[in-house]
Parts: C-alpha cells; structure tokens; sequence
C-alpha cells in the first residue's frame, strides 16, 4: 500500500493557483489522475502542469488505471445514476459500461483488464 502525503507550505502555493480540492488518486508507474472541480486531470507524479482529461458539465470520480495504464476507468453521472465509464488516457468519448440504476463505484482493475466495482443494485438488504 503506498501513502502519499502533500504539504503546501506559505501563500506562494496558493498565489501560484494549486489551492482546490484534489480526490480520488490512482498512481501508475509514473503518472497521477486525480479529481479536481469535477473532472479528471492527470500529472506525472514528479509534479508539473495538470492535464485536464474530462470536461463534462456532471462530476467524474474514482478513477483508476487499466493495468497497462492506457485507460481510465471512473464514475459518472452523464445519463443520470452514477454509472462506470472508461476512456483512454490520451482523450477521447467515456464508454459507459453499467445500466445499474443505483450509484455504481469504480474500484480497480483485475490484471487482465477487467473493471472492479461496487454498487448496491443487487443488494437484497434494504436501507
């Protein structure tokens, strides 16, 4: 398990444009995606300029890398429940992959590429 810790020490930080809410990392090899404002972004790990991979007007999160770290998978609302889509890190269309009808949640991946993730539309246990 790999624990990552940020410190952001003085005004300069912030004077610089790097205050906001980042959630939801996923590291691969040498490259971060994150969630910021709603959106995906990717940096490598070294730090630099954020790439910002999605735009839509719904909130993106969970992401996490294929195993080759060539695709995203992640959480959305774009069609109203929260679903799981895919997309290539290098941009691209979202490819949505569940219909479940209640909040779906991106995990992981298995390591031949499969999407891990939870949702409580087959619960039989009640609120």
């Amino acid at each position: 398990m790999l624990i990552c810790i940020l410190t952001f020490s003085g005004s300069s930080v912030f004077g610089q444009g790097f205050e906001g809410y980042y959630r939801y990392p996923d590291i691969h090899k040498d490259q971060l995606v994150f969630t910021a404002e709603g959106d995906l972004w990717q940096v490598p790990i070294t730090g630099g300029l954020a790439r910002r991979l999605t735009s839509h007007p719904e909130e993106e999160m969970y992401p996490a890398f294929s195993p080759d770290g060539k695709t995203i998978a992640f959480s959305a609302s774009y069609e109203g429940p929260v679903e799981i889509y895919t997309m290539p890190l290098q941009g691209g269309l979202p490819t949505r992959w569940t219909y479940e009808s209640d909040p779906s949640v991106a995990n992981a991946w298995t390591p031949d590429g499969k999407v891990l993730y939870q949702t409580r539309a087959y619960s039989g246990v009640p609120d």
